[in-house]
């Protein structure tokens, strides 16, 4: 009988989220059989996700599978846009909005009596998220970290097993019982009575009879006990263990899998600046590719300053012979300041960039990038030489794990200049050591992504259901 899987990398558009659960959704496919397939392959979004989801091919012949089986949730709560739109920080972007939405599911039928006491864009939420999950109705949801808490109260209203993805290298403390406590103190006492005792409404409706349930009497059940059950689900680090510091012990049901590097690029229906052909090698012998990642807004400031600085680095007889592609993001391309390079024959600015193409091709030389754990897994499967400038976030503790790695490639974002970024070009393209350690880490990335441990820990799982 074929089992249903779930996946649900992440409330918002982070893309890095999003990847390596399609390559996991890609392996379980392959192993379809036509007539009797094991496994139907889900995904849940808000609507500015869907995108991410439509635009990976399943195979090179076609587009968007996976858009059939994507079921758009919390489409009031966050309308189409959300991301753009109504951009916040990192540190902002997570809001209890959609939590009420999965908690009030819980009354199922009863959630029409409620119908007048909840505010209408939370009420049709709630009710299409529970048309959702009894219509899909899965065996395994497989959740982000950052979505702890939210696939805790799934699990506890709907039953589902569930398996967490990290797609960050967590301190071991930092573990998704942690995370899902950090967002339960958004919530007032109250508040939090009434997210356990929705949790666990059929039990007190089947105690009160034919009495209403009052959802905020105290349940006597402290945070700690009410996110432990995070702590028995297993959970998936896409990253090899031999780029992680050797002495984290990040507890038994955690497992560093393959790097999940996609076999093909997202595909775009809108990239301003790029073509194809500077891929070729005979064109462009000798590529400068230069990104901030897919949440450049996050940190606009200093992407501008890169991206300006790096310009002006195109200038030096360094740099004489090569040629830069910056993937600037659809709104920073349109920024006045570019206009002073557009005649500049050796850039190309580029809204989007097929990424993963670009940092596989033969003629990319140096890649120099903010250090997200998702494009610094790509340079060095990809085995190719990269500066990685830290902006925020996990960068700077990725940059440090590199140099544990004996890799010696980080330019603090604050020191750059033009010459200070021609300076760290010119030195990694002659620093044997770190080119050496560089290759070895590429071969033991290649060896975990030829494994794919990850794959077989989620049929191991499916097919136990």
């Amino acid at each position: 009988m074929s089992k249903t899987v779930l996946f649900w990398p992440d409330v918002y558009k982070e893309q890095g989220h999003w990847l390596p659960t399609l390559k996991w959704a890609q392996d379980l496919y392959d192993e379809n059989d036509t007539d009797n397939p094991a496994y139907s392959i889900h995904y849940m979004g808000i609507l500015d996700c869907e995108s991410i989801v439509k635009s990976y091919p399943i195979n090179a012949n076609a587009v968007g599978y996976w858009g059939n089986h994507y079921h758009a949730i919390f489409q009031n709560i966050y309308p189409l846009g959300y991301t753009t739109e109504c951009h916040t920080g990192p540190s902002e972007r997570w809001r209890p909005d959609h939590v009420w939405a999965i908690a009030y599911s819980a009354l199922g039928t009863d959630l029409e009596n409620y119908r007048d006491k909840l505010n209408k864009d939370l009420f049709e939420d709630a009710q299409s998220f529970r048309n959702m999950m009894t219509s899909v109705n899965p065996d395994l949801l497989v959740s982000g970290y950052f979505t702890s808490l939210e696939s805790l109260l799934i699990h506890k209203i709907y039953g589902v097993k569930v398996v967490i993805s990290t797609t960050y290298l967590r301190h071991p403390s930092e573990d998704p019982a942690m995370r899902a406590i950090q967002n339960l103190m958004a919530f007032s006492p109250t508040e939090f009575f009434k997210l356990v005792n929705l949790c666990r409404y059929q039990e007190l409706k089947t105690v009160a009879g034919n009495n209403s349930v009052d959802l905020l009497q105290d349940p006597e059940v402290e945070m700690e006990k009410f996110v432990e059950d995070l702590e028995t689900f297993d959970e998936l680090i896409p990253c090899p263990r031999v780029y992680e510091y050797s002495h984290y012990n990040p507890g038994e049901k955690v497992q560093y899998v393959e790097p999940c590097i996609l076999d093909r690029d997202l595909v775009s229906s809108y990239a301003k600046g790029w073509n194809d052909s500077l891929l070729d090698k005979d064109t462009y012998p000798k590529l400068i590719f230069v990104t901030a990642g897919s949440q450049v807004l996050d940190y606009e400031g200093k992407a501008h300053n890169l991206f300006f600085c790096m310009c002006e680095a195109m200038k030096s007889a360094e740099l004489h012979g090569y040629h830069l592609v910056l993937g600037v993001g659809s709104k920073i391309i349109n920024a006045p300041e570019w206009k002073e390079f557009e005649n500049q024959p050796n850039i190309t600015f580029a809204s989007w960039v097929p990424q993963r193409a670009i940092l596989s091709s033969p003629n990319l030389e140096f890649a120099l990038i903010h250090g997200g754990l998702a494009t610094i897994k790509e340079c060095v499967y990809n085995n190719k030489k990269f500066l990685i400038l830290p902006m925020g976030k996990d960068q700077i503790d990725n940059a440090l794990r590199l140099r544990k790695c004996g890799i010696d490639n980080t330019v603090p974002i604050e020191k750059i200049s033009p010459k200070v970024l021609i300076d760290a070009l010119m030195k990694l393209k002659s620093d044997r050591k770190t080119l050496q350690n560089l290759k070895k880490l590429s071969e033991a990335f290649q060896d975990a992504e030829s494994e794919s441990l990850g794959t077989g820990i989620l049929k191991g799982i499916l097919d136990e259901l």
